[in-house]
């Protein structure tokens, strides 16, 4: 019997959570794997070599998480889509005093974590970063970087997502988790973006403009309701946070004429949708993982604006170094902040530039 690790990855038999794990074990950080199916943990234990400690975890049941995060520093929380599963882990971290990191991209559950956990995260001692992954971590600190560049509580911050398949073209491939979040977050029906000092309901594509990208050349996209909107005013000042994803100019246009009837035609079907997503392939491997990102936040402080670019690739390779990145800050006793903060105040974009350099992540 192993002794109990100080760090938790729960979820970790999902397709961010195996990454994760392995980042782990390449660092030889000490930890231990959760989830549901005490099967699936043995083969990923045995996959991973040595007595790794399996935790098998009923997320309905609070005991149950607490004596998984008994004596633990830290848990990455990977298991999602974290609006339906993610709370009672992150309730637990919080109440227990256990740092706490996860890969969400769902605004709605970042949003929960803040309002409901800040004051309880902080009470125990626990520092909990939810979103802290290549998204919104990135994001957050090009737009920290930006509002250091134009100044205190700038007007209005844009941040873009430019993603591009190995190939060249648009988009990249995406895991089973992040298509299962995207058709919840869709047919929520409330997306919202920060706006004259707050979030304020506003549909996906309701804005669509051309950003300049590093090569100069234009790039369309549209506007989607991302966890940025909720944790970088924060630590920015800014009065307006607007996040944009690329895409072709009649996409982007398609989708704003259509923004009206989408998320009813989601909800309608989201069942069947659900039922195919859960059947396919639990994440993109070789080539299809080298999506490459150009990250620009843009930040306008009496009407000058400043300019940074995050640029790197492989985004759920990343954002597994960015977990472990976390983990090893917390047993090093690098990670001061308390309660429930955004990626720049856990980790400043330098610090996150230093540690993940070997990433390929570069700012510009």
């Amino acid at each position: 019997m192993v002794d109990r690790a100080k760090v938790l990855v729960h979820g970790a038999t999902g397709f961010t959570g195996k990454l994760v794990a392995g980042v782990l074990a390449r660092k030889k950080i000490p930890f231990a794997i959760a989830g549901r199916n005490q099967e699936k943990l043995d083969a990923m234990a045995a996959e991973l070599g040595g007595d790794v400690e399996t935790v098998v975890v009923d997320i309905r049941d609070s005991e149950s998480i607490e004596a998984a995060l008994k004596d633990r520093k830290v848990v990455c929380a990977c298991a999602g889509p974290f609006i339906e599963v993610g709370e009672p882990v992150l309730a637990a971290a919080a109440k227990m005093g256990v740092h706490y990191a996860d890969t969400t991209g769902e605004q709605k559950f970042v949003a929960l974590a803040v309002s409901r956990y800040g004051e309880i995260a902080e009470a125990s001692g626990a520092c909990a970063v939810p979103a802290f992954a290549y998204e919104i971590a990135v994001g957050d600190w090009a737009a920290h970087a930006a509002a250091q560049k134009a100044g205190e509580n700038p007007q209005e911050i844009n941040v873009v997502y430019m993603l591009r398949t190995p190939e060249g073209g648009m988009g990249g491939a995406t895991s089973r988790g992040t298509k299962l979040s995207m058709i919840g977050m869709t047919a929520d029906g409330e997306p919202r973006q920060f706006v004259d000092g707050e979030l304020v309901r506003e549909s996906a594509a309701t804005y669509v403009r051309a950003f300049q990208a590093p090569n100069g050349k234009s790039v369309w996209t549209f506007s989607f309701p991302s966890p940025e909107s909720v944790v970088v005013p924060s630590h920015t000042g800014a009065r307006t946070v607007r996040t944009f994803m690329s895409a072709g100019k009649h996409a982007a246009r398609g989708m704003q004429i259509s923004r009206a009837i989408f998320p009813s035609i989601v909800r309608a079907f989201k069942g069947p949708l659900e039922r195919y997503v859960s059947k396919s392939s639990a994440g993109p491997e070789g080539d299809d993982r080298n999506a490459r990102f150009d990250l620009l936040a843009e930040a306008t402080k009496d009407g000058i604006t400043s300019r940074v670019f995050f640029s790197g690739s492989d985004p759920y390779g990343l954002t597994a170094e960015i977990q472990a990145m976390f983990a090893a800050r917390v047993l090093a006793g690098k990670i001061t902040a308390r309660g429930v903060v955004a990626p720049s105040v856990a980790v400043s974009p330098q610090d996150a530039l230093s540690e993940l350099g070997h990433t390929g992540l570069v700012m510009r």
